[in-house]
């Protein structure tokens, strides 16, 4: 876990009570599925933690489904099941690689799909029309965008939010992680300019352009890309102008 608080900016709370729970798994018998809610705004980090523990506890073995695709009715058949041989979440869960399961973006599946959690969340074995999978001991990572946990249960109800183990909230970026996360994002990408460009003349283009608050790691990603972009093309006009 520290060497992913190395490399995930800002969450230092987060990862500690994820760490909790993850040495308490290992320290008790438990059948039934661990759920953890993972909350707050988006682009702070929660589904690059899930798959930093995917890649140090799971040997980067993990089903991972984001949610936000299953967006109508169409989809009943995949949460239910529907034939033998069709993908389905009971096909999924019985031919998992590991017992780590993550469920990305929660507040953007439709509801009509919460009675599948109901049973997944709460029993060590999960059936849809075909299949029947055993569940037992399992962790279920959930991330959403919610930003209170009174807001999950209006949202969610709560025969989902209380069959939900724990809720880890990630913290807007500070300032200093702000300044962290622009410096690794100019290093990371130092073999694109390195041989025009110093990480000094991008960091001192874009810093006028990062706000102190209210930024995530896809406004600075972005920003750093336009900075990079902005900077190389002014030095192609400026050899044509010689």
């Amino acid at each position: 876990m520290n060497a992913i608080s190395a490399r995930i900016f800002g969450q230092q709370i987060a990862i500690e009570e994820i760490s909790k729970s993850l040495w308490y798994l290992t320290n008790v018998k438990r059948e039934k599925p661990y759920v953890i809610m993972l909350y707050g705004n988006s682009s702070l980090g929660k589904t690059e933690l899930v798959r930093e523990i995917a890649d140090m506890f799971f040997d980067g073995k993990c089903l991972e489904k984001h949610l936000s695709m299953f967006k109508n009715n169409n989809y009943s058949e995949y949460f239910f099941g529907d034939a033998p041989n069709r993908r389905s979440l009971g096909f999924d869960l019985l031919e998992r690689e590991s017992n780590l399961v993550f469920f990305d973006e929660l507040d953007k599946c439709p509801e009509h799909f919460f009675s599948a959690f109901y049973t997944l969340f709460d029993n060590t074995q999960f059936k849809d029309a075909t299949y029947d999978a055993d569940v037992s001991g399992i962790v279920i990572v959930l991330t959403s965008n919610y930003q209170t946990e009174e807001e999950m249960k209006k949202q969610l109800g709560l025969p989902i939010f209380y069959r939900i183990d724990k809720f880890i909230h990630f913290d807007d970026f500070s300032c200093e992680t702000i300044y962290q996360i622009v410096q690794n994002e100019i290093l990371a990408r130092k073999e694109e300019y390195d041989s025009k460009l110093t990480p000094e003349m991008v960091y001192a283009a874009v810093s006028p352009l990062i706000s102190t608050s209210g930024e995530n790691a896809r406004t600075i990603k972005y920003k750093v890309q336009q900075v990079i972009e902005e900077l190389l093309f002014q030095e192609v006009l400026e050899k044509m102008s010689v």
